[in-house]
């Protein structure tokens, strides 16, 4: 006869009248009932949903406004939205110069024509401008805090009257903070570096590249058929979009509809021919 096991006990509980799967099951808890959270049924105030009852979301990443200098509240923003470094960047340099908020609009309306995103221009805008990158400023600069606008006077009937005067155009200016960093966005070095960092894919990122600086640029399959069999991506396997989504994020390539070579890929490649 064989020994029973702590399985076999167990199992004979389950057979006994006295068996409760419910509390079979319960897990200890330190908390008291009376300090439970309340119920997501239970009414509050005026009959209405109970407030204390919704439930909590631990978040991974503080939001990007509560650092305390622009620098972090720019870096914390860039962290939560990597892929849209180019649209963001884009927008600040654009903000090199006061510009107003239609040609703004007209730039990142552009530019999402091929890069979805579900943020609209000003929205963009706005989290520059929360996080201190860019700024709301009148047409030489000035933050429009800092304006004054002096009341209208005028005549009415042989009456003057002092009139509000209407609010000043809107421009975008980019700050210090967000000019140092949009300085530290130097794609010829990051691209340098997907170099430096994988020496053995260096012939790849260079064709997958030449591909994208072709006029109309080239699609992801194009891109696969030239590279996807050779020797040197079976082992570990890669494809095609791993050297392509590399190169988008050091700024050498964007999707136009095709897979194209930025004014920065196509200056690395020139450097390169020449060297």
């Amino acid at each position: 006869m064989t020994d029973r096991t702590e399985t076999d006990e167990i199992l004979d509980g389950y057979l006994t009248a006295d068996f409760d799967p419910l509390q079979a099951f319960v897990f200890d808890d330190d908390t008291d009932a009376d300090d439970e959270a309340p119920s997501v049924l239970a009414e509050g105030p005026f009959n209405m949903p109970n407030p204390e009852a919704a439930p909590q979301f631990q978040r991974d990443l503080v939001a990007f406004d509560n650092g305390e200098t622009a620098e972090e509240r720019i870096d914390a923003l860039f962290a939560q939205m990597p892929t849209f470094h180019k649209m963001l960047f884009t927008i600040m340099g654009t903000c090199a110069s006061p510009l107003p908020t239609a040609d703004l609009e007209e730039v990142i309306a552009e530019m999402k024509r091929h890069h979805h995103s579900v943020y609209e221009p000003l929205t963009l805008c706005n989290l520059l401008e929360r996080a201190g990158a860019i700024a709301q400023t009148d047409e030489n600069g000035t933050p429009l805090a800092e304006v004054e606008q002096e009341p209208l006077r005028v005549e009415v009937e042989g009456v003057e009257y002092w009139r509000v005067a209407p609010a000043p155009e809107v421009f975008w200016s980019l700050t210090e903070a967000g000019a140092a960093k949009l300085d530290s966005y130097r794609p010829m070095e990051m691209i340098a570096a997907l170099y430096e960092a994988e020496p053995q894919y260096g012939a790849i990122f260079t064709t997958c590249l030449e591909l994208c600086a072709r006029d109309g640029g080239a699609s992801l399959r194009e891109i696969g058929d030239v590279v996807d069999d050779e020797p040197v991506l079976q082992n570990p396997k890669r494809y095609a979009m791993y050297f392509i989504d590399k190169l988008e994020h050091a700024g050498a390539v964007e999707w136009t509809g095709q897979w194209s070579a930025t004014e920065h890929g196509r200056a690395y490649l020139h450097a390169d021919n020449e060297n």
